[in-house]
């Protein structure tokens, strides 16, 4: 009996490296994306400081009101772009970003929070 809980013990271990290994390649796809898709315009670290963002007056994503917003808002950003008055100040990615990736993205965001 002591064998079979060692051995789902090990194996509960096992499977939960694997999850946080699984978890820490997501976080490393949705990092590259964010520097190959959004970096030019929001900054490595979502603060908006790059030149374009600048220009753009793109929101400090680490402030509150970004922080505050709605996950399925974010998404949908990402996917089909944002709008003020009309003007698209930032295009949609839906051609190059999943939803899972997607989902990533915004999850990455989060970290950016003050």
């Amino acid at each position: 009996m002591k064998n079979v809980r060692l051995l789902a013990s090990i194996a509960a271990g096992s499977f939960l490296l694997s999850a946080t290994a699984l978890a820490q390649e997501v976080d490393k796809k949705a990092e590259r994306a964010w520097k190959a898709k959004c970096a030019s315009c929001h900054g490595q670290t979502g603060k908006g400081d790059t030149d374009k963002g600048k220009e753009l007056k793109v929101e400090d994503m680490s402030g509150a009101k970004y922080q505050g917003k709605k996950d399925a808002d974010l998404k949908k950003a990402i996917l089909d772009g944002f709008k003020v008055d009309g003007k698209e100040v930032m295009p949609g990615f839906k051609d190059e970003v999943n939803a899972d990736q997607a989902d990533a993205l915004v999850k990455y965001t989060r970290s950016f929070k003050k």
